[in-house]
């Protein structure tokens, strides 16, 4: 498995824990979500993100890589595409800031 499988296979990972798809069966204290609490969520993940991308240092193209790996594996696990979409734009401007 490539260093951009793997890191993608990580992220959905660290995904999947803090904002679980609806048809995946969560403890009462994580189906009440709000929306402060589902940005406090998303913000955890693209800090983990970027401290990924450090940590393995990488640049634009395979960074691109890896989110493009990611939003496959998020839409084929049943997210709506139009969410994952943005996501991921976020995701790459957010984890871009400061990253080098």
């Amino acid at each position: 498995m490539s260093k951009v499988d793997q890191l993608a296979d990580l992220l959905f990972i660290k995904f999947q824990k803090e904002l679980p798809h609806a048809d995946v069966k969560v403890s009462a204290s994580r189906t009440n979500l709000s929306k402060k609490n589902i940005e406090q969520r998303l913000n955890r993940f693209y800090a983990e993100a970027r401290e990924e991308r450090k940590k393995h240092r990488l640049w634009v193209i395979s960074w691109a890589r890896v989110v493009l790996k990611l939003q496959q594996r998020l839409v084929l696990a049943g997210y709506p595409p139009e969410m994952v979409s943005k996501l991921l734009l976020a995701m790459m401007i957010f984890s871009s800031y400061n990253a080098n």
